[in-house]
């Protein structure tokens, strides 16, 4: 092997890692907008059910008001499950990026470096 292709390989592994990158910060992107959204959705159900409360008879309003506990319970269960996945989605790919931009940087640097090889590697003509 030729010490160059060890700073062609570098630079491989550093886009490849950088693509990951990009790939995390677009997960978290995704995931602040999809937030957005569902609060906006989350508010109009709440005051939804405000006013629906609000000229209820007495004799449906506990029910109505234990069925809109068990009803925010779930939806909180469901968003932090959502939140869950989307953090451990977005930790494996900056570990992962992270773990190839060094290695793509030490590569690099050990492809530029003079004479800097094991005698398997032939240096730089």
């Amino acid at each position: 092997m030729h010490q160059q292709w060890l700073t062609v390989l570098g630079l491989g592994l550093d886009f490849i890692g950088f693509c990951l990158l990009l790939r995390e910060w677009w997960l978290a992107f995704f995931h602040e907008s999809s937030e957005i959204v569902a609060a906006e959705r989350r508010a109009s159900q709440l005051s939804f059910r405000a006013f629906t409360q609000k000229h209820m008879q007495d004799a449906h309003r506990a029910h109505s008001e234990t069925a809109a506990r068990m009803e925010d319970e779930r939806h909180a269960r469901q968003e932090q499950e959502r939140a869950r996945t989307t953090l451990a989605k977005r930790k494996r790919m900056f570990v992962a990026a992270t773990v190839l931009i060094i290695t793509g940087f030490a590569l690099q640097l050990i492809g530029a470096a003079p004479g800097c090889c094991p005698p398997w590697i032939v240096p730089q003509g």
